[in-house]
């Protein structure tokens, strides 16, 4: 949910963002195509994290769906997590090597 109090859906098998009201009234759809958004962290500022599942690409949006930036690599695919600290550092939770676990990718925002 953005500060706005809409809530924003990562549609994974449509490749897209849905806006919605609380109540469920669909509001737009978010311009910018991905690559199976399967969840997001939105920080105070209304900006959103978006993992790329099945593309392996990590994309910073606005709150209008507008990119501001995009990384990543093939081999950090299907996303299980992220998160954002108050540095801006992104901390990605994929799978590791089979049978061996997962494993947390950090990326730095600072320049």
């Amino acid at each position: 949910m953005d500060r706005k109090g809409q809530v924003l859906v990562s549609d994974r098998e449509n490749d897209r963002v849905q806006v919605f009201t609380q109540s469920g009234e669909f509001i737009k759809s978010w311009p910018t195509k991905l690559i199976g958004p399967a969840l997001m962290y939105i920080d105070e500022d209304d900006i959103a994290y978006i993992p790329e599942h099945n593309g392996g690409m990590v994309s910073v949006l606005t709150a209008d769906g507008e990119r501001l930036a995009q990384w990543g690599e093939e081999r950090y695919r299907s996303c299980h997590g992220i998160w954002v600290d108050s540095h801006k550092d992104v901390y990605v939770v994929t799978p590791g090597d089979w049978g061996k676990g997962r494993r947390v990718v950090k990326y730095s925002l600072k320049s």
